[in-house]
């Protein structure tokens, strides 16, 4: 049964598929709803790099050290070691022991008092390791509903790995609702004044909404299986009601089209065949573009580009068979309150088509410039690990986490591990000297600020008189791995620190043995190399298949290859004003958004595979009705200006859509969803405007007859 078959039933049966698409939207609810609960960071590492390798010895060898972890910290105004404020810090810590889902928690006397006398701070151990560490969250509550019990003038605060997560957790969940809340409104709003009815949008709401309810439901499903990060859940309810309301956009205005000839089965059936085929062509080319993406070693990316294109695949498939049921029930009121047809050509687009043609090469040549000027950031880019930062102001870990700072350094967060390993012991008074150099060695280094443990010089029979015990967190049980744990100057997510990693990397050890280096910074150098290494590879590989797809579409060397250089192009354009945003905090003194110094390095990736497919999807639409009139044997430059006519208030109107979603999700909490979002939004507004509505009739001007080679 072919894809016609299937719509012409769906068509002469609409309220057979809607009760279906009923009943499938009820029972992915409660999955739905559930998905919170699913989330979990097991794995989310680099597979094969340093810092994995790092993380698997000290998890085999040092016990809860690769524990998840909080920092517990009490702060006074006064001196903190007071005798009532100890008393109240014992009994608090002693309450902690018993929360299920702790390990260890230090007493008092283990807490570490900073220089000026104000704050008291110790680590808490968890049950599970540090990459499963969104099982532990739900000790976070109990633990802070303890530390709300310390006397008047001190406060107790919990920050690091497990508050941090549970932080993004409910900042995921409460950023959606808001999202949602804001959305859809404003897309009621545009696709009124789009339409000019208040009953034609109900088509759009019902695949987008419903589109990521299911969607959001198979992510769900998929969490069971796989680990899936709280960051897929906003990213694909964007990604899914973004591309479900274009869709939907697109198939309607086709529709209202064939209306005024065709009776609504007839009018629903043409327009799922001919706007619906642009609908399936851009969905393959995102689906495509996740597919290259799930080939980078990294579980994070996988997860985001799985959830992202379960969104897209819930999305068209209710847009292909969902939506002309929903046009052929609703077609006696779609145009209300007006009755006369509202999808003319529009005569100032093919004014506009003829004035841009008139002079293509000016035309092509300014826009160009400009496009080319805004991405040359990119050639700045730099990419992080966004940690707490990325939480609003008003969140308790962050908070806690500032103080910690302040009253500390700023590397205390962000410890790096040193791994010496041999196949021979390395407590030895030989080995022991080669580990107090490299202590030493390490302690020079420009941006270091402390290295534990502390090696005291020892002949080698005070050396041999000592207890092994006394290095407990630092020597091995079977005596071949040494740990240093150093301490940068800088924050963990500071451009610095990852520096002082690569650099001490770079360095040569005096050392019979190896030499690793880890931790949660080391983790961040290293899935940005990763990323640094496949951004080119996903990007050749996704235009490479775009441009199969089209050329096999149109029989046209010179569109295929056209299409990819203009996506190509916004998507650098976008991505340029990101920098300058997000990384240079262009905009901050007017919005307090940006000035990170660095982008996400999950956001090229995902921005690229998004925006190559809805870029495709745009010029498919505006070249079909192009190359409609050429088949009718309209002069080339008629047939541009025609076809420009035909779509430009539509693909304007999508546009404002997917600009108006995205926004909604990028003005929201966490900083990756902004870069996303409002990285989204730019590239549909200039790739609507600049490129499909300037470059796209230029360059086909200026090309002519070769538009249309070899041809069939």
């Amino acid at each position: 049964m072919n894809r016609k078959t299937i719509t012409s039933w769906i068509v002469n049966h609409p309220w057979h598929t809607i009760i279906l698409w009923t009943v499938i939207f009820i029972g992915s609810l409660p999955f739905m709803l559930n998905l919170t609960h699913q989330f979990k960071t097991d794995g989310l590492g680099v597979p094969g790099s340093p810092s994995q390798h790092v993380q698997d010895i000290v998890q085999q060898n040092f016990g809860t050290l690769a524990n998840s972890t909080a920092t517990v910290v009490f702060y006074s105004p006064h001196h903190v070691n007071q005798p009532e404020y100890t008393q109240a810090m014992t009994q608090i810590l002693r309450a902690m022991r018993k929360v299920p889902g702790v390990a260890s928690v230090p007493s008092v006397h283990q807490l570490i008092m900073s220089s000026d006398g104000h704050v008291m701070y110790g680590t808490i151990f968890f049950n599970h390791v540090t990459t499963n560490s969104l099982a532990d969250t739900k000790a976070v509550v109990p633990i802070r509903q303890l530390l709300a019990k310390t006397p008047p003038g001190l406060t107790g605060g919990l920050t690091g790995l497990v508050p941090l997560e549970r932080s993004f957790t409910d900042q995921v969940d409460k950023d959606l609702k808001t999202a949602e809340i804001w959305s859809f409104p404003l897309t009621l709003i545009a696709l009124v004044w789009i339409f000019r009815s208040v009953i034609a949008p109900i088509g759009p709401l019902a695949i987008g909404f419903g589109g990521i309810t299911v969607g959001l439901a198979g992510i769900d499903l998929l969490a069971r299986v796989i680990a899936i990060a709280p960051e897929v859940e906003d990213a694909a309810a964007m990604i899914g009601l973004g591309v479900g309301i274009d869709y939907a956009l697109l198939m309607v205005h086709r529709y209202r089209l064939a209306r005024q000839q065709y009776k609504a089965p007839d009018a629903a059936n043409l327009a799922a065949n001919t706007a619906g085929r642009a609908v399936l062509f851009s969905g393959s080319i995102v689906a495509a573009a996740f597919a290259v993406v799930l080939l980078v070693h990294q579980p994070l990316m996988r997860s985001m580009a799985l959830g992202s294109l379960a969104a897209v695949l819930a999305t068209v498939i209710a847009a292909l068979t969902l939506l002309p049921a929903i046009l052929v029930v609703l077609d006696p009121w779609l145009d209300w309150p007006y009755r006369k047809a509202l999808e003319k050509p529009s005569h100032w687009w093919q004014s506009w088509a003829t004035r841009v043609m008139k002079r293509p090469l000016w035309s092509l040549l300014a826009s160009g410039t400009l496009l080319l000027l805004l991405a040359w950031p990119v050639t700045t880019m730099h990419f992080w690990n966004p940690g707490v930062d990325t939480l609003p102001a008003s969140s308790q870990t962050r908070q806690t986490y500032d103080l910690w700072l302040k009253h500390t350094f700023p590397g205390v967060g962000s410890p790096l591990w040193v791994v010496l390993k041999k196949s021979s012991s390395v407590y030895t008074p030989s080995t022991y000297k080669q580990i107090q150099t490299i202590r030493a060695q390490l302690l020079r280094q420009p941006d270091v600020h402390q290295v534990l443990p502390p090696l005291p010089n020892l002949p080698a029979a005070a050396f041999k008189a000592l207890p092994p015990a006394i290095f407990h967190d630092a020597l091995s049980p079977s005596r071949h791995i040494f740990l240093l744990t150093v301490f940068p100057n800088s924050r963990g997510e500071s451009q610095a620190t990852q520096a002082l990693v690569r650099h001490l990397r770079s360095l040569s050890y005096p050392f019979s043995g190896t030499v690793l280096i880890g931790g949660g910074v080391a983790y961040t150098v290293d899935v940005i190399a990763l990323i640094l290494h496949w951004l080119p590879i996903v990007a050749v590989l996704i235009a490479i298949t775009t441009m199969i797809l089209l050329f096999r579409l149109f029989h046209s060397l010179a569109l295929a290859i056209k299409a990819v250089l203009m996506n190509l192009l916004s998507v650098s354009a976008a991505s340029g004003l990101l920098v300058l945003v997000f990384q240079e905090g262009l905009t901050r003194p007017i919005t307090g958004i940006g000035g990170a110094g660095a982008i996400d390095w999950t956001t090229p990736l995902i921005l690229f595979s998004v925006l190559f497919g809805l870029s495709t999807d745009y010029e498919v639409f505006l070249l079909t009705r192009i190359m409609d009139y050429h088949h009718d044997h309209y002069p080339d430059s008629e047939a541009i200006a025609q076809g420009l006519a035909d779509t430009g208030r539509i693909i304007t109107g999508a546009a404002l859509i997917m600009v108006t979603v995205f926004i909604a999700f990028g003005v929201i909490g966490l900083e990756f969803m902004q870069e996303l979002g409002l990285g989204l939004g730019i590239a549909i507004l200039l790739d609507a405007t600049i490129v499909r509505l300037v470059l796209v009739p230029s360059i086909m001007r200026l090309l002519g007859s070769w538009n249309w080679w070899p041809g069939t």
